[in-house]
């Protein structure tokens, strides 16, 4: 935050390049912003912190000591969670006292703190990214989450891969009373719009900074060899790609045909209470190679683990899992939470839609009586054929499949009417399902 003769200044806020807005006013005022091809009207009312800001500025542009390191938050998904992500480390493995308003504060790290946070972000780089598999020959093998895309131009060129002694100058200049220093620079942040320096060649803004950047214009507008490049500042360029190490609710459709990763991230604009529901969900991840919910079904007296291999059973287990903790807290509403952002990864390529779950009282209610719908009736679902002849293994796995989206995403949205698409005749089979709790399930959406 700047501060010039004890009053505050700040810029007035505008749009970036990549949609959002990252600058706040001081003065009551009315702001119409562009986002997802949407006019927003805003009504923006006291102070919000300049992103990156760190020093108190005195008149004449000298520079003292704050004693304190403010982080504000980005209003964006990504990298809100990846803020409150930077928190929930300090306070957890640093035993930092970390404030939480509007962004996250504390006070800088000494070299210590430094350096067992960057073991940690090591530690977390080999647990979350990658994988262990076992080859032909019965020999465990480390393998990287090729899905991530932590590669710009066939180059790694973000914080993650940089080794620990770069890793360590790095923070000391962002988290530790060295980031008071205003070292001004040529270049411009194209996510926070603060003047930087980039030296430790971490500022390219590729889809490890950002998943949804556009990573090429070629062939737009019939002008050819046209490359974006953004850049951005060393904060948010570490605040970007650490959120790949954060406990993102994730899942894996490994099918080879259609290899598919779903990644879900809470939409809430309050900072700390997004930081209170992600301490329960954290409570209920198990990492795994394919997802971190795993359910475990016996199969021929064997434990199998199932997990959801699309968006909405995604979520719809997620809810699941997060409702055994219903009665260690205040109310439903702290897990169920309404607004969610999914990311899906295939073919090198990333896509990102809002869930908005449109009567989360309903969901509740569900919740409340049945318990898991997906793992004891949308799991348990399977479809059979009406005749043998023309049917297939393969048809059967495709059909088993849509029906588990069709029935979540129903159920997730509160739409009957593609809930009942699974109920369908398609393709000679149809669809076995408990009738009991299929009844129950019914009774309780018309009610």
């Amino acid at each position: 935050m700047l501060y010039y003769n004890n009053k505050v200044y700040l810029k007035k806020r505008y749009v970036n390049r990549f949609g959002y807005t990252s600058n706040w006013s001081n003065i009551r005022t009315s702001v119409n912003f562009q986002k997802n091809n949407a006019y927003i009207k805003t009504k923006m009312i006291g102070a919000i912190k300049d992103i990156g800001g760190y020093a108190i500025k005195k008149e004449g542009n000298a520079i003292e000591h704050n004693d304190i390191i403010v982080i504000p938050q980005y209003y964006d998904w990504w990298f809100d969670n990846a803020l409150e992500f930077l928190g929930y480390l300090l306070e957890s493995n640093l035993k930092v006292d970390v404030k939480w308003s509007e962004g996250i504060s504390f006070n800088p790290l000494n070299d210590d703190e430094i350096d067992r946070l960057v073991d940690e972000i090591d530690r977390l780089i080999e647990f979350k990214l990658k994988y262990e598999k076992r080859d032909n020959e019965g020999i465990i093998e480390k393998k990287k989450r090729t899905y991530l895309p932590i590669f710009h131009n066939g180059k790694l060129v973000n914080f993650l891969v940089k080794d620990k002694k770069t890793k360590i100058e790095i923070l000391k200049l962002l988290l530790s009373s060295c980031s008071i220093e205003d070292k001004k620079g040529k270049k411009i942040c194209d996510i926070c719009s603060k003047e930087y320096v980039g030296k430790h060649e971490i500022s390219q803004v590729s889809q490890a900074v950002y998943p949804t950047v556009s990573g090429t214009l070629k062939s737009q507008c019939g002008i050819r060899r046209m490359v974006a490049d953004y850049s951005c500042c060393p904060l948010c360029a570490f605040i970007g790609t650490i959120e790949w190490l954060d406990d993102i609710p994730f899942a894996c459709d490994f099918d080879p045909k259609t290899l598919t990763h779903y990644l879900l991230f809470p939409k809430i604009e309050d900072i700390s209470e997004l930081h209170k529901f992600k301490k329960v969900l954290r409570g209920e991840l198990t990492q795994k190679t394919y997802s971190n919910i795993i359910s475990i079904k016996m199969v021929n007296n064997l434990e199998k683990e199932v997990y959801a291999k699309d968006e909405y059973s995604l979520l719809l287990s997620l809810f699941e899992k997060l409702h055994s903790e219903v009665a260690n807290i205040r109310d439903y509403e702290d897990v169920f939470v309404d607004d969610w952002i999914y990311l899906r990864l295939k073919d090198g390529l990333t896509y990102t839609e809002e869930i908005k779950i449109p009567k989360i009282k309903s969901l509740e209610k569900i919740f409340k009586e049945l318990k898991t719908p997906y793992s004891n009736f949308i799991d348990k679902s399977f479809v059979k054929p009406l005749k043998k002849e023309g049917s297939s293994d393969k048809i059967s796995k495709k059909l088993n499949k849509e029906n588990k989206y069709l029935m979540s995403k129903g159920i997730i949205m509160n739409d009957f009417k593609t809930f009942a698409k699974a109920f369908q005749i398609r393709e000679n089979f149809s669809l076995i399902a408990d009738k009991d709790y299929l009844d129950n399930l019914i009774r309780l959406w018309k009610t």
